[in-house]
């Protein structure tokens, strides 16, 4: 997420805090158990609530510098253009073409369009985020995809979209008791309103392997996120700017192109 001297000076705090919170965690779930065996329930609760806010604590440092990581990923710029009336709509190859024009290499997603039976299809997809990574007992991975089709039909100058989005996760772990394994997959299709999905993980140093838009990437951080806002609000913005809406335009049809 960083590089440089910067990712140094923040691998070696990130290494030494992780320490810290493991040893002092490790001492307060101690001292709270013996606590309450002996009877001082109160000191032992206490210690056992302590020892959870520093692991929380640690934790959220992670998502934290994740998200801030992330947010500085490239957006797409709709292009200006004087703002068009629903009463009259650009042609449909007009909007194709500016759609697609937004694409560029360093985007997280790209845009196709394509004809139809019924007019274009504007495809909006993500491109690929997969994380795996590996620690001393814990072995995971995490995939995340999502995909808006969008059709425009030129005899009204209206449009329609549908969303397909999805992730996939496998962890293995390994402790004093046993091994165990499970993975989750799952897919919807529908409309979303400001979502998102992400994970954040920290390792040893190259144990994280990360694939996203700008590539693959071995460190010993990683953070793979999917923001359809990022895509959603240029696409359609290009498209209200071109006069185009969907059949029933109100204020709840409006909340799902962001």
């Amino acid at each position: 997420m960083s590089d440089g001297r910067g990712s140094s000076t923040i691998q070696q705090f990130a290494v030494r805090s992780r320490r810290v919170v493991f040893l002092v965690g490790s001492a307060l779930v101690v001292g709270g158990i013996l606590a309450i065996l002996s009877g001082r329930i109160g000191l032992g609760v206490a210690l056992l609530v302590l020892a959870f806010l520093a692991v929380l604590a640690r934790g959220l440092m992670t998502v934290m510098r994740g998200w801030r990581a992330l947010a500085e990923r490239e957006r797409a710029q709709a292009p200006r253009v004087p703002v068009r009336g629903a009463d009259n709509p650009a042609p449909v190859d007009q909007v194709a073409t500016a759609l697609v024009a937004m694409n560029g290499d360093a985007l997280p997603y790209r845009i196709d369009a394509t004809r139809s039976r019924d007019g274009v299809r504007v495809e909006v997809r993500w491109k690929h985020e997969e994380m795996r990574w590996q620690t001393l007992f814990v072995r995971g991975s995490r995939a995340y995809a999502w995909c808006m089709k969008v059709d425009l039909d030129p005899s009204t100058g209206r449009y329609k979209f549908i969303e397909h989005s999805g992730q996939a996760s496998f962890n293995a772990a390994a402790g004093p008791t046993g091994a165990a394994a499970y993975g989750k997959w799952s897919w919807q299709k529908g409309k979303t309103f400001g979502t998102r999905s992400g994970t954040f993980v920290e390792a040893a140093d190259g144990q994280v392997h990360v694939t996203v838009p700008a590539g693959p990437r071995t460190s010993w951080e990683g953070a793979v996120m999917i923001k359809p806002a990022d895509a959603k609000i240029p696409v359609f913005t290009v498209l209200r700017n071109h006069g185009w809406r969907p059949r029933w335009d109100w204020f709840g049809a409006r909340m799902f192109e962001k």
